[in-house]
């Protein structure tokens, strides 16, 4: 090795190197390939309704860097607006100056955690470059969350089981210090993935507006779902009232509480006696409610603490209430003639809402109305697939000719021959505007 007269970068410096060489390539061929697309487009329009009238430049961020590219303008005769019918094509908004890849890779970040401005540095820090200001990321991210998403075909089901629980955030520079939100659920049943059991077609539904919730909800349910009287609701929740409404809003609808809640409540009371305790944690796990309410009746009052003995007082009441909602749903479905086979006992809300709470609760963060709607919006459909996906607002004839990426990307990506080709290649960037590129512009004729 002491022999050795060359230098050898290490693997950190060439893998830098060969990143950067490859973003350069990369920019370059996409930049010609926009720009052929948008020939193609030029030749194959409706030439009695659009008319071109300017070829104009546009930078674009990507994840390769920034890019340079022309594409033309043109005046629809019909609608007397312009278009570039280039970025209608595309399903790409050319004036935002974030390619959709680099928005949803941003979008991403942001809706992992745990803030902005981390979210811009990773972004830096992956790309090589300044992106996005963690300001620029948090209005991407609310823009894309208020955009409708692309519709769906009504689903079919008999029966439908949903998870329903409060979020409360904090609010910042408000009167309220923070609000809650109504959230909702929807899956059609369990399936086994390995050693693991997940929700089948899961769905969120985040209520936004000031109106009742299971309104709204219905709302929801019939844009997501084909439902009709004889469909089946089984709804699981923590006992509050307006959860409890659930019942005088569908035809069909069993109530379930939650019994995350019942045992995280009945822990707090009676965990220091443990016979009870045992008692009521098994009869809870078989739904058995009789068996539970009896565990719970043979507690005397002296057993429990002095500052809980009101609360306990309260609690048992409770669950005199709600005895009908502790018992199995599946046995009310199956005296309706419906096969229960692979169904579960419900409680999934609770892991539900920490997936949300993880990003809006952590760090200690208050955030706007808006802001937080947004975000608990992001997260949730970034649980479901094409999350990304926006309705179509313009649906333009695809142009008939068949083009070869291929072909396109291997002339943008030619070896480069310098001036023997006839042209400094410099002059041919956006470097040709800089100072060293009007001083060779100015030697022209020497």
């Amino acid at each position: 090795m002491q022999h050795f007269t060359t230098t050898i970068p290490t693997m950190k410096e060439l893998e830098e190197w060969m990143f950067r060489k490859m973003q350069g390539l990369f920019t370059a061929a996409m930049r010609t390939a926009l720009e052929k697309l948008d020939e193609i487009i030029l030749e194959q329009r409706d030439r009695e309704r659009y008319r071109v009238k300017a070829e104009r430049e546009t930078s674009m961020n990507t994840v390769f860097g920034n890019i340079r590219f022309k594409r033309r303008l043109y005046m629809d005769r019909q609608t007397g607006k312009y278009v570039y019918l280039l970025d209608q094509h595309l399903r790409f908004e050319g004036r935002g100056k974030v390619s959709p890849h680099l928005l949803e890779t941003a979008i991403a970040f942001a809706a992992e955690g745990p803030s902005y401005r981390d979210s811009a540095r990773r972004l830096e820090q992956l790309l090589g470059y300044p992106v996005l200001s963690h300001e620029a990321i948090r209005e991407k991210l609310i823009e894309q969350a208020e955009k409708p998403v692309k519709a769906v075909e009504k689903r079919k089901a008999r029966v439908l089981f949903v998870e329903v629980d409060g979020l409360y955030t904090k609010l910042q520079r408000r009167k309220r210090h923070g609000m809650e939100h109504a959230i909702a659920v929807v899956h059609e049943g369990w399936e086994q993935v390995g050693k693991r059991v997940r929700l089948t077609n899961k769905q969120h539904y985040l209520h936004r507006s000031e109106g009742d919730f299971w309104e709204g909800f219905g709302d929801f349910l019939t844009e997501q779902y084909a439902i009709d009287e004889d469909t089946w609701l089984v709804v699981g929740g923590d006992g509050a009232s307006w959860i409890g409404e659930c019942e005088s809003y569908f035809h069909k609808c069993i109530y379930m509480l939650d019994r995350f809640h019942v045992a995280r409540d009945l822990k707090r009371f009676v965990g220091h006696l443990p016979k009870i305790w045992k008692d009521a944690r098994q009869a809870l796990a078989r739904q058995e409610p009789a068996a539970l309410m009896a565990a719970v009746e043979s507690v005397a009052i002296e057993e429990i603490a002095p500052d809980k003995r009101d609360e306990w007082t309260a609690y048992k009441s409770f669950l005199r209430r709600h005895r009908k909602h502790l018992e199995d749903y599946r046995k009310t479905l199956e005296a309706n003639g419906i096969d229960t086979t692979g169904m579960r006992p419900m409680g999934s809300a609770e892991a539900q809402m920490r997936v949300l709470a993880k990003r809006t609760k952590r760090g200690g963060y208050s955030w706007s109305e808006r802001g937080s709607r947004a975000m608990l919006t992001t997260v949730m459909r970034s649980k479901q697939a094409g999350w990304l996906e926006e309705a179509d607002e313009h649906k333009v004839e695809t142009p008939e000719r068949v083009f070869s990426v291929r072909k396109i990307l291997k002339d943008a990506i030619r070896p480069a021959k310098g001036c023997v080709d006839g042209m400094i290649r410099l002059l041919r960037s956006q470097w040709q505007s800089r100072p060293t590129g009007l001083a060779l512009k100015g030697l022209k004729g020497y």
